[in-house]
């Protein structure tokens, strides 16, 4: 009882409600004998007085602030367009003013679609299938990252799509549902571990494969022009069997992904199928070694508590 008139006297000094009715008639308005009320205050305004949420656009709530990159995916300041995304196979209906939110699998709403990728990390039984495909805007593209069915990371760019001068992989999304991942408390993350690095390295080099196909094979698209600082994985792979460039002159190695290491340029001249394979091996090994820290953190611990043991018995027999 003592908690719970805490976490009212909380409740009250840190809310708009000055008195327990107030906040109860709030929490009765919900029709339903379960549900959640959000309930928002004090907004920030923008320069020009505006707060930071709209809720006059029609069927949306949208974001306002100064700062907002008009380039940005629609999701970002969209409620309607975020909500539309949020699940990789919708079944919820969501209503925002009072306007069902259309259902989008953006999976579906690709070209070129490659259904071929797959990932097998070591902690689960079966494979884990990556959906590639050419977005409709090309300014928007990464890695959709979902995590039993709900979006965690959205756009979220891979490989060779970080090098800004890279045109490989411009345009592409992939999509994956990452249920051994773990994600962050609130939901837009995944916790930087080991598993989580293993499944980035793994899905880029996916993304470079699948990249190569559609340059190959450009389809009704106009193929993407390259310059000298936009050097392709085959590129470098047969300028460094070479050593030299195309007027025959000596030039340094170039990588597709930017710090690539000796290690990295060895698996990706090793082909997609001995890559996939070696890294499968990589990703058992890294595990053996978290196995092995996790065994060494134990053991001393056992070996600081009998230390503390054997001098407290010191002590005692020299009392």
């Amino acid at each position: 009882m003592e908690t719970n008139q805490a976490s009212l006297r909380d409740i009250l000094a840190h809310s708009p409600f000055n008195t327990e009715e107030e906040l109860l008639t709030e929490l009765r308005a919900i029709e339903s004998t379960s549900g959640t009320k959000i309930i928002i205050w004090n907004l920030r305004r923008t320069s020009e007085e505006i707060t930071e949420l709209d809720f006059n656009t029609e069927n949306d709530i949208r974001i306002i602030c100064d700062d907002l990159d008009t380039s940005d995916p629609e999701s970002n300041s969209s409620l309607s367009a975020y909500c539309s995304i949020l699940y990789l196979e919708p079944s919820m209906l969501i209503h925002i003013q009072g306007q069902r939110v259309e259902k989008h699998r953006i999976h579906e709403s690709l070209h070129y679609i490659d259904r071929s990728h797959s990932y097998k990390p070591n902690i689960v039984e079966k494979k884990i299938p990556i959906i590639f495909g050419d977005n409709k805007s090309k300014q928007h593209y990464g890695l959709m990252m979902y995590y039993n069915n709900r979006l965690i990371k959205a756009y979220h760019r891979v490989g060779c799509q970080l090098k800004a001068k890279n045109r490989r992989g411009v345009g592409i999304i992939g999509v994956i549902e990452c249920n051994h991942l773990t994600p962050t408390h609130n939901k837009q993350d995944f916790e930087d571990n080991i598993t989580y690095r293993n499944t980035i390295k793994s899905v880029a080099s996916k993304l470079r494969d699948y990249s190569g196909k559609r340059r190959n094979n450009p389809g009704d698209n106009v193929p993407i022009q390259e310059t000298d600082d936009e050097m392709t994985d085959e590129d470098d792979e047969s300028e460094e069997s070479s050593g030299e460039g195309p007027s025959g002159t000596k030039r340094p190695k170039r990588n597709c992904d930017e710090g690539e290491s000796e290690s990295d340029r060895v698996l990706r001249s090793s082909g997609p199928a001995r890559e996939r394979e070696l890294l499968e091996k990589i990703e058992k090994l890294n595990t053996k070694v978290e196995q092995l820290e996790e065994e060494c953190k134990q053991k001393t611990t056992q070996v600081t508590e009998l230390t503390e043991w054997k001098k407290k018995m010191q002590s005692h027999c020299n009392q």
